[in-house]
């Protein structure tokens, strides 16, 4: 389902995706920690729509931002904040990719290995 979203400066649909993956397929042990620390992001930077998806070796970060908002940022969180859960690869898998439409993503995570409704 694809969401219109109206702010003050523009009219936008879509949202974004954050996947990281853990280094080598190491278990994330504390997924409620990992969650927590997410759900604290998106409360800092006031994100819209948050869903986090925490599966095994892997989390998706969906959400909407304000456009005053840069993704660098939000990236530079993310990594600050997740080290404690694990020990991350060092690329993630997709970051600020716009206008996310679930029907596609449940394909591709599907596609993956994962069961998006799976997820913690």
């Amino acid at each position: 389902m694809r969401k219109t979203y109206k702010f003050s400066s523009c009219i936008t649909n879509g949202g974004f995706l954050y996947a990281h993956k853990t280094a080598d397929n190491q278990i994330i042990e504390n997924k409620n920690g990992l969650k927590n620390a997410l759900n604290k992001i998106a409360k800092e930077f006031e994100l819209i729509d948050v869903t986090i998806k925490i599966y095994g070796s892997i989390f998706f970060f969906f959400f909407m931002m304000r456009p005053v908002i840069k993704t660098a940022d939000i990236i530079t969180s993310i990594h600050e904040n997740i080290s404690p859960f694990g020990l991350w690869n060092n690329e993630y898998i997709y970051s600020s990719v716009y206008d996310l439409q679930e029907e596609y993503v449940r394909k591709d995570l599907k596609k993956l290995g994962f069961d998006y409704n799976k997820g913690i």
